[in-house]
């Protein structure tokens, strides 16, 4: 009996170490002998991570490898107009963690199609709650370009969780209501009475201005301003600069075209600006988060 026990667990050993094995030389033999291209050498990259990790790896045709760890619910996937709502863990080859917004306690929205190549390829493949390790080679993330704390033509892993996606009209939808409750809300703790405009602009005049004209989508206008967060948090201002700034009044964002020809020469106003009209999903660097509701307080010097 002790024999066949041992027999058994030899046996079930040896085939443990054949099945590793294998999957090792299948790796290896799908490397490329003398790599010239980047492709190539990222590729070798891949598979010897994958073979040092003991990673079982599937890979698509444009040679992104991945793992999958838990396919999702559902037989909907997202495409190039979803926004998109995902968890996320970015590290180099060696381990160096360059983003990560697991780390930050808070979740990315973004839309698919306003990403790196390799998200645009590689979140699709995951239902609603799925998840996945992708190691995307450079020429579908940054390439030859450094970006952050990512070296030129760096391979990079990333560990996703899709927690949640919409068709892009949906989102805005969504955010347009919970921005207009944020407006309305602070509008009520802040005891200031504004009125608003169709496309959700909240503003309170402080002064109207001289004469009738008022500026168009085509007119250049001269302005003083300071924009805030609604937590209070100054991000940008021309007051605070001493100069006003001048420019035309199409290239700013959706929010300032349709605000400031509400106000006539030498007037003055709050306006209370939503997310979808400001910088929407993607935010302005660091200083404005995504999907935030801005405060201008705005006076329009000039403008012809």
């Amino acid at each position: 009996m002790k024999k066949s026990l041992l027999f058994l667990n030899a046996f079930l050993l040896i085939a443990v170490l054949s099945c590793g094995q294998s999957k090792a030389d299948r790796l290896k033999a799908a490397m490329v002998e003398n790599p010239t291209t980047q492709a190539d050498k990222d590729k070798n990259l891949i598979l010897q991570h994958a073979i040092d990790n003991n990673l079982d790896v599937e890979s698509t045709e444009s040679g992104i490898y991945y793992v999958m760890e838990k396919a999702g619910e559902g037989d909907a996937s997202p495409d190039m107009q979803s926004m998109v709502t995902a968890h996320y863990h970015g590290t180099l080859l060696d381990g160096t963690v360059f983003d990560s917004s697991v780390e930050r306690g808070e979740p990315f929205q973004f839309q698919l199609g306003g990403v790196v190549r390799g998200w645009q390829e590689a979140i699709p493949m995951l239902k609603k709650g799925g998840k996945g390790k992708f190691i995307i080679p450079s020429g579908l993330a940054y390439g030859p370009r450094a970006a952050g704390k990512i070296p030129a033509n760096s391979v990079l892993i990333f560990d996703i969780e899709l927690v949640d996606f919409a068709s892009f009209a949906e989102m805005q939808s969504k955010q347009k209501e919970t921005d207009q409750k944020l407006i309305e809300e602070h509008l009520a703790a802040n005891e200031v009475k504004a009125e608003s405009t169709e496309s959700g602009i909240f503003y309170a005049m402080e002064k109207e201005g001289t004469g009738d004209a008022q500026p168009t989508a085509t007119s250049k206008v001269t302005v003083h301003y300071t924009g805030k967060l609604l937590n209070g948090k100054v991000f940008d201002s021309s007051v605070e600069r001493g100069e006003p700034i001048t420019f035309g009044l199409n290239q700013v964002i959706p929010g300032w075209q349709e605000a400031i020809p509400l106000l006539k020469k030498g007037g003055k106003a709050t306006f209370y600006i939503p997310s979808g009209l400001a910088y929407g999903p993607r935010g302005a660097g660091g200083a404005i988060p995504p999907n935030s509701v801005l405060i201008f307080e705005v006076e329009l010097i000039d403008f012809q």
